[in-house]
């Protein structure tokens, strides 16, 4: 059975979930990584690297899979997988295969882009008022931070290579993930950088007019402000749409 190909991950460094991932991505068919692959809009075919595992990691996270020890124990067993003795909590083939299964149920792979912005809309009015003071500085500098929590919530990937600073989310829409937009032709779920690259936020109604975003002073995810962040950062903003 052909399977993709490990590239650029030191398995000593990941977490017991990470690995538990890694070992779900290598005991499946190179045909079904690549399903996985396209419904995660990732490219290079046949290949698991570092980008891979956290957005399949973040992908079963969003399906509700649990892959602590103790939730690859309860689903093995929930699903009849043999699990005792030497095949106790042990990822192979066969339950690779039913944990693809799951987390290809009812998915839409290659999705369109109204379906990325309903989605981020959809997780960012779910999260609201979410406490951001697990980000940087205590949530003071989460603006990043909590968008890309929000992405998380839609099953989308993480954006930028530093996925709490701004100018990163900003360089990866530029290089592949993303397309400016004008104001006329914003739309919900679409992305707001402010002045400066100062500040980032998720647009919730078609123009962008309201913006949902980090508030530093309350540690919350919930400044609603316009387009502009109500002026505070100087300058005009700019929009950006998640394109995959």
């Amino acid at each position: 059975m052909p399977v993709a190909t490990i590239k650029a991950i030191d398995v000593s460094t990941l977490s017991t979930e990470s690995k538990y991932a890694l070992d779900i991505l290598q005991n499946l068919p190179i045909e079904q990584v690549n399903k996985l692959k396209e419904l995660l809009r990732l490219g290079d075919p046949g290949v698991v690297g570092p980008q891979t595992l956290a957005a399949f990691e973040q992908l079963c996270k969003s399906k509700g899979i649990d892959l602590t020890v103790a939730g690859v124990n309860a689903f093995k067993t929930e699903h009849r997988l043999g699990n005792s003795g030497q095949y106790q909590g042990v990822i192979g083939p066969q339950t690779a295969d039913v944990y693809f299964r799951e987390i290809m149920e009812d998915a839409q792979p290659g999705g369109t882009t109204g379906d990325l912005n309903a989605a981020i809309v959809a997780a960012a009015k779910n999260l609201v008022d979410m406490c951001t003071a697990d980000g940087p500085d205590g949530g003071n500098n989460a603006c990043a931070w909590s968008v890309n929590r929000v992405l998380q919530k839609a099953g989308i990937p993480p954006l930028g290579d530093n996925p709490n600073y701004v100018p990163s989310l900003l360089e990866a829409l530029q290089n592949g993930r993303g397309q400016r937009v004008d104001r006329a032709n914003a739309k919900a779920g679409d992305l707001v950088i402010a002045y400066g690259e100062a500040h980032i936020g998720i647009g919730l109604d078609d123009g962008c007019a309201t913006v949902l975003s980090n508030s530093s002073s309350r540690a919350r995810f919930r400044w609603e402000s316009d387009t502009d962040f109500d002026g505070y950062y100087g300058g005009s903003s700019v929009i950006y749409r998640l394109i995959k």
